[in-house]
């Protein structure tokens, strides 16, 4: 027992000294780190390091282009025929039937304008055709509700009923639709000199419109202001306003010889006027029936656009050219990042008098729409002359007027200039 007490002494304070070795041996590298370290500390002196903050670089967008489209439809000629068709059993009138085909077209558009050619005077003037016209307001009603914000007066008709008629007209304008813009016609001096501006997103486009005379009918001395004539010194004055106040200047002539298919020297005459003046886009009317487009080049570079004319968008005359008129388009842009403006594009689609009697049986269509089917039922076809009207005829008159960049497969002329 005394033995094995003995061993057991010795094993602990084998243990005990091995322990000691390494406390040793531990205390001895920390004090050796400890003066190294200190000797660091002494020779490189600290530096902070602050890292950069995170952040999100946004990438560097080209503000986008600012675009109006705008749209127009030739004459709404209002013969009996025409004006026939909106009576409905009670009494009442409804003119939604002329438009019902191009309303995808109006409402894809920002500005849609209509050549009004006749003076909307009202039932209780007498509703009348050639030579003095007079409609009802409903179709007026008609226009709107298919998109058209833009009307056109200045026609050779305006005075067919005399100051009362005009009154009249301009007066269901202002009560009924008061957010629509009626051109040409005027009910004060302050009217007349005002220059129309359509706004969208900051880009500004002054419309104007004027047209040759009031078929001999002459202004009316208490108000001389009322109609706005195709007058130089007029026209100049406007366009000047114009430029100043807006970004790109259309006018509306109402010009031209009735039922020619190419311009006249009138036309031409005012066209350099316009070129001249720094206008942008000429849409004209009055020949009842389509004439050409054109590009031309202004002093500063810029192209203006001429369609000379669009003919009729509805009427019951009797001659098959005057079946076809046009749908013009045009769009218009504003460069954010400089503020340039230019057209981008034109178009011209044919468009189809469908000439039958009765109510809500007279309208038109777009000449892709149209069929021989229908051709052989329009009333043009009973007429002297007429007995060949077909879409192969309203195709080879649209080539023949639109020249090369007429596409018969499209029944469109399309143009890019940017």
């Amino acid at each position: 027992m005394k033995y094995k007490r003995n061993l057991l002494a010795a094993r602990m304070s084998a243990v005990m000294l091995i322990l000691s070795a390494i406390t040793c041996l531990t205390s001895c590298n920390m004090a050796k780190n400890t003066s190294a370290d200190t000797a660091m500390q002494e020779t490189i002196p600290l530096e902070v390091i602050t890292l950069p903050e995170e952040t999100t670089t946004e990438p560097e967008t080209t503000p986008p282009d600012v675009e109006i489209d705008l749209l127009m439809i030739g004459d709404i000629l209002a013969h009996e025929g025409v004006y026939n068709s909106g009576l409905q059993a009670d009494g009442t009138y409804n003119f939604d039937h002329l438009f019902k085909n191009i309303l995808s077209d109006t409402a894809a558009a920002d500005i849609n304008v209509v050549n009004q050619e006749v003076i909307l005077g009202g039932t209780e003037l007498g509703l009348s055709a050639y030579p003095c016209f007079n409609s009802p307001y409903e179709i007026g009603d008609a226009e709107v509700k298919a998109g058209f914000n833009v009307i056109l007066g200045a026609s050779n008709h305006p005075l067919d009923k005399g100051l009362k008629g005009l009154n009249n007209c301009l007066n269901f304008w202002k009560t009924k639709h008061p957010d629509t813009l009626v051109l040409g016609i005027n009910d004060t001096e302050e009217d007349y000199n005002r220059i129309n501006i359509y706004e969208k997103d900051g880009f500004k486009i002054a419309l104007l419109n004027y047209t040759y005379g009031t078929n001999g009918i002459p202004l009316p001395d208490s108000k001389p202001y009322c109609v706005n004539l195709l007058d130089v010194d007029k026209i100049t004055s406007d366009v000047s306003k114009a430029k100043e106040l807006a970004d790109m200047v259309v006018v509306f002539p109402h010009w031209g010889t009735e039922y020619a298919h190419t311009p006249d020297s009138n036309q031409t005459y005012l066209t350099n006027i316009f070129l001249d003046l720094g206008v942008d886009l000429v849409i004209g009317d009055h020949p009842h029936v389509i004439e050409p487009v054109e590009t031309l080049t202004r002093a500063d570079g810029h192209q203006m656009v001429v369609f000379y004319s669009i003919g009729n968008f509805v009427s019951n005359q009797n001659q098959k050219p005057r079946m076809i008129g046009g749908m013009a388009k045009a769009t218009l842009v504003k460069r954010k990042t400089d503020g340039s403006c230019y057209i981008k594009e034109y178009s011209m689609t044919p468009v189809i008098t469908h000439v039958l009697f009765g109510t809500g049986l007279i309208t038109t269509y777009k000449l892709s729409d149209y069929t021989d089917a229908l051709a052989d039922k329009n009333w043009i076809k009973t007429k002297e002359g007429c007995h060949d009207f077909s879409v192969a005829y309203c195709q080879s008159l649209c080539s023949q007027v639109l020249g090369e960049d007429y596409n018969q497969e499209k029944c469109s002329l399309n143009v890019k200039l940017r």
